[in-house]
């Protein structure tokens, strides 16, 4: 596809479309998983916190091994086995009998997830020129908080009034659905790699060395935007639990949350392509940062709101955070690939960024279980300092501005 020809509209079907259910399908779990875990295994945050990261440590253990697929087997065959692996992990989930059978599905669930993720990113990276990847990866990771209005909504809803163990089925039939759809609407996904017969921990290595400062700099700020992401997934859920919520109210709370999100793309795309790609990051560590932070002063005499209201605005500025930061990670990441090994590249990178997803729960339920939900509420104001100094001081703007013409 010649990158001067490009238009969203080629990639609606074969890459937004595949992804917007897939996004719905996570969704589903939002609201659900800290719950479910607690409740059926009767696990302590900590636990509950790891039920969470267990998705995150299942990319970060195949990012790099799909990275590397990619370059052997082609991006049809890595989207398709991810697609697959997605919905046999949900339904594992839902069968589950013990809190280790629940913690292997979520291992799945994240190994599916870096198949499919890098297998769309690669291409999206080389199909779409540097001045048009703010807008069309922000419609990409715009049309994802969409998908989570319903999913957390309709996660909610089924595990109140039907089962808790429903919206995993539910999440198994999305993953059929978009099996179908990606069947149907199958296109050349084979890209350019280089060639190699280096073995995978070579390849590895040499890509890693190659690329080290943009992983050394820009990596550390997309840790810390996954950390505060993947943290609010369980400050929003168990501060609901806290406070007496039923889980449809919660799972009304999440949706409001991702409805706000879902809102803030067009805004995200814009500016990055017309003014870098930092003034959409720095604002969003400082609005996502004091969001959670916010959510730490319930039942505190901080601030003069009920438990109710200050969670409500507090997943409402989470919105407004996390949704100007839409397809930020991907961009750079995008920008910062080379061209003859972007699936090695984007292998590492999202390796890198879905450590601090990994980490975001984690860390959240080990000071909860040791100290308290409110002290993790305001550790994550840290974090996001860290990300603002790092975008300040050591990330170059990688956008290129074309020059403009003269009459």
């Amino acid at each position: 596809m010649n990158k001067e020809k490009f238009s969203i509209k080629s990639i609606i079907w074969s890459v937004y479309a595949p992804s917007f259910l897939l996004s719905m399908g996570q969704g589903v779990l939002i609201p659900v998983l800290p719950i479910f875990a607690r409740d059926t295994f009767q696990s302590g945050d900590l636990l509950v916190g790891f039920a969470i990261a267990a998705r995150h440590f299942g990319t970060m253990g195949f990012d790099v091994p799909a990275g590397i697929l990619i370059n052997r087997f082609g991006l049809n065959r890595t989207m398709i086995a991810g697609v697959i692996l997605f919905g046999v992990s949900a339904i594992i989930a839902g069968f589950s009998g013990s809190f280790s059978i629940l913690l292997f599905s979520r291992l799945l669930a994240g190994a599916s997830f870096a198949l499919w993720s890098i297998s769309r990113h690669a291409y999206i990276a080389s199909v779409i020129p540097n001045e048009s990847r703010g807008k069309a990866l922000s419609l990409f990771g715009g049309l994802g908080r969409i998908a989570t209005i319903a999913g957390p909504l309709l996660g909610g809803i089924l595990a109140e009034f039907v089962s808790i163990r429903a919206p995993f089925f539910l999440q198994g039939g999305i993953a059929l659905i978009t099996l179908f759809l990606i069947l149907r609407t199958s296109i050349d996904y084979e890209l350019s790699e280089r060639k190699t017969k280096d073995g995978y921990l070579d390849d590895f290595k040499n890509t890693f060395l190659d690329h080290k400062n943009a992983y050394l700099t820009a990596g550390v700020a997309a840790i810390a935007l996954q950390f505060l992401r993947a943290s609010r997934e369980i400050v929003i859920p168990l501060w609901g639990d806290n406070i007496g919520l039923r889980k449809d109210e919660i799972g009304y709370i999440t949706t409001l949350s991702f409805a706000v999100d879902s809102l803030m793309f067009p805004i995200s795309g814009f500016i990055m392509d017309r003014f870098g790609r930092r003034f959409t990051g720095i604002p969003a560590f400082a609005i996502l940062g004091f969001s959670l932070v916010l959510i730490g002063t319930i039942n505190s005499p901080i601030l003069f709101l009920t438990s109710y209201s200050t969670l409500i605005c507090a997943s409402i500025l989470s919105g407004v955070g996390n949704g100007i930061s839409s397809g930020l990670v991907l961009t750079l990441g995008s920008d910062l690939s080379p061209t003859d090994n972007k699936g090695g590249f984007l292998g590492i990178w999202r390796l890198i960024s879905d450590g601090g997803g990994a980490a975001g729960p984690t860390v959240m339920g080990l000071i909860a279980n040791s100290f308290s939900l409110a002290v993790a509420s305001y550790s994550s104001g840290f974090i996001a300092l860290i990300g603002i100094f790092f975008l300040r001081f050591f990330v170059k703007e990688t956008l290129i501005k074309k020059p403009k013409r003269e009459d």
